[in-house]
């Protein structure tokens, strides 16, 4: 399980860097409540975005496109 949170979080890092460098900026991560998560919360000007982070080991789900 240590193996699967620690992939999902090097996810997540790629994201937000993928975010950041696209001119986002990075609000909240892993921002919980009593319905659910939200991986990444960014804004963009006057937009919020939320985030959803997918990390895939392998391509037997699909590729990343």
């Amino acid at each position: 399980m240590a193996r699967n949170m620690a992939l999902g979080a090097r996810g997540e890092d790629v994201a937000v860097e993928f975010l950041i460098d696209a001119g986002l900026e990075s609000v909240e991560r892993n921002w919980r409540c009593r319905y659910g998560e939200l991986d990444v919360i960014a804004t963009s000007g006057d937009r919020i975005v939320f985030v959803e982070v997918k990390t895939r080991s392998g391509v037997g789900y699909g590729s990343p496109a």
